[in-house]
């Protein structure tokens, strides 16, 4: 699937999960203008046909698939919907996701089982439908989108952080079950971004009874266009896996070679209360 330098990729035959708004959502505009043929699933309908407007806007090709992808059966029926629209799919990019922000010691169950059967269940699902046809094919490009916090969890993302570290674990198998079949496999790590994730987020409110709320990063929120430009550029040529800011670049590699000192700066840099560093 790794187009060489000559090429010029249009006509991608991209199905995006999660695309009525955020990252995917700039994703599906990003593929549409070189011509992209979309496949747009989320659940909010008016929201994927505003997405499919734009899509055919920039010169694109959109097809709604409302779909709710903690259900394999929903999943399954809509990427074969897809690829009997576009005659297969070129790429997959797995974004669907439910965030959640609590200290674990508080997470409701039934939380916990939604932010696992959105973001890890279901892009497990998209990836077993769309593996047949691209073995088949021999071509195929998988992008999973997984979080810093899929490398090194955070205060009060441990529950959030665990779907993503999951997603990692699914993506560093299938890279290698899929050697020589002409699939590859990207991760894309983005740090704190711009969208309307953050909003819909399960969020307790507080740090456990302690009274403090979630404060806002004090870094600058990465855009949505720019996660969207590292998806298409592995869209074009796969990376094993892509870190997306320097922050957390840093805080990964300090992590892997002084775990101790990560835990001391995340602690820090995230200005927990007394008894919870």
């Amino acid at each position: 699937m790794t187009a060489s330098k000559a090429e010029k990729p249009r006509g991608l035959r991209t199905l995006v999960t999660g695309a009525s708004s955020g990252i995917d959502e700039a994703t599906a505009y990003r593929f549409a203008r070189e011509g992209g043929r979309l496949a747009l699933l989320a659940r909010r309908e008016t929201h994927l046909h505003r997405v499919a407007s734009r899509v055919h806007d920039l010169g694109g090709e959109a097809l709604v698939l409302v779909t709710d992808v903690a259900s394999r059966k929903a999943v399954a029926e809509s990427v074969a919907r897809a690829e009997d629209a576009f005659d297969g799919l070129d790429v997959l990019v797995n974004n669907a996701g439910v965030g959640i922000y609590a200290y674990l010691e508080n997470v409701r169950e039934e939380d916990l089982r939604r932010v696992f059967e959105v973001n890890t269940f279901g892009a497990l699902y998209a990836i077993q439908a769309v593996l047949p046809g691209m073995k088949k094919r021999r071509k195929g490009v998988i992008v999973n989108v997984s979080s810093i916090v899929g490398k090194r969890a955070l205060p009060m993302t441990g529950a959030y952080g665990a779907t993503k570290f999951a997603l990692q674990g699914l993506s560093e198998s299938l890279r290698l079950e899929l050697k020589d079949t002409g699939v590859e496999v990207s991760v894309v790590c983005p740090g704190y971004t711009d969208t309307e994730f953050s909003e819909a987020t399960i969020n307790y409110g507080t740090y456990g009874n302690d009274g403090v709320t979630r404060g806002k990063p004090r870094r600058k929120a990465m855009s949505a266009e720019k996660v969207a430009e590292v998806i298409w550029n592995c869209a074009r040529r796969p990376r094993r896996e892509v870190l997306l800011t320097s922050a957390g670049k840093f805080i990964v590699g300090l992590n892997r070679f002084f775990p101790g000192a990560a835990d001391w700066v995340l602690a820090r840099y995230m200005k927990l209360p007394a008894g919870r560093s």
